[in-house]
């Protein structure tokens, strides 16, 4: 199964395409031309032989109707001698099949998660065919400019998320994480769980707690106007306070997939303790697991 380190970067370049065009340009310095209009192209490439290519994600960029450039975007997070076998195998080929099928120039990115990696990733690949060499063009967040102003993340969010992981230094960290959750602000509400989970399994472990009060503080400072953030935020309607957000515990825990065994429903559901919840709440949003949100607090009494 995919990892949220896997389809949350994607994600991001589905919901805005041009963002691979940018980070091209102004990052790698390719001379991808500035067309009116990119949107997500094939992602399944059919072959003459039975059988198709999965590529992560095409970007396609037009004028008019006819494609002009496409940008073939994978995300690789590892680059074991297993994982560089099939990179050498497949990437040219997608390639090749993307152009044929296109009829335009095409590039493969690949966003990694570290420069190690990154550099292994970009090894050139050997075809055989006389000077017919491969080299994917690879990026990983520290190569991407930090984003520590409001006007940067609410112009570039999808930058924000990307580029994150890799400036988390004592000097800009703070203002990096802080422009994180000013850029989830203008990314689609529903998604705003999983990018916290997202950012949460890139922040170390040694800066969990400075990223999980800043999460605290926009959760309490922040006007939710989605109907998936009013159904898990909005406090103090028809059941009362506790039980509303005992139900917002629960439910952001569902939403991201983490499992909710009958102890954890029995001892939220049984809390009257508004700010009792109210930190399991905030705690729901970067957690791994149910049982995690009940950390550092006293035992139950039997």
């Amino acid at each position: 199964m995919p990892s949220i380190r896997h389809e949350i970067p994607l994600q991001l370049l589905r919901n805005r395409p041009e963002v691979a065009p940018q980070i091209a340009r102004t990052v790698l310095g390719l001379a991808v031309p500035d067309l009116p209009c990119w949107r997500p192209g094939p992602e399944t490439v059919t072959l003459l032989s039975p059988g198709e290519l999965h590529l992560d994600i095409v970007l396609v960029g037009t004028k008019a109707v006819d494609p002009e450039y496409a940008i073939v975007h994978e995300v690789q997070n590892s680059c074991g001698a297993t994982e560089l076998e099939r990179i050498a195998l497949s990437w040219p080929a997608y390639v090749t099949h993307v152009r044929q099928r296109l009829g335009c120039p095409v590039a493969l990115l690949a966003f990694c998660p570290d420069e190690p990696t990154a550099r292994k990733v970009a090894s050139p690949v050997e075809t055989g065919h006389p000077d017919f060499v491969f080299r994917a063009r690879t990026y990983w967040p520290g190569m991407l400019p930090a984003i520590t102003t409001v006007a940067e993340a609410d112009h570039w969010p999808e930058l924000a998320l990307l580029s994150a992981p890799g400036h988390l230094g004592d000097p800009e960290r703070h203002a990096v994480l802080s422009m994180v959750l000013e850029a989830m602000q203008k990314l689609e509400p529903d998604m705003r769980v999983h990018y916290h989970d997202y950012i949460s399994k890139c922040v170390p472990a040694r800066y969990r707690k400075e990223w999980e009060k800043l999460v605290a503080m926009a959760i309490e400072n922040y006007h939710w106007e989605s109907d998936f953030a009013h159904e898990h935020q909005e406090i103090g309607r028809v059941e009362g306070r506790a039980q509303a957000l005992a139900g917002s515990v629960l439910r952001i825990l569902e939403r991201r997939g983490l499992p909710v065994d009958d102890s954890v429903r029995t001892r939220v559901t049984s809390c009257s303790d508004s700010d009792q919840l109210t930190r399991w709440l905030d705690r729901a949003l970067v957690v791994y697991s149910g049982e995690q949100i009940f950390e550092g607090d006293p035992r139950p009494q039997a």
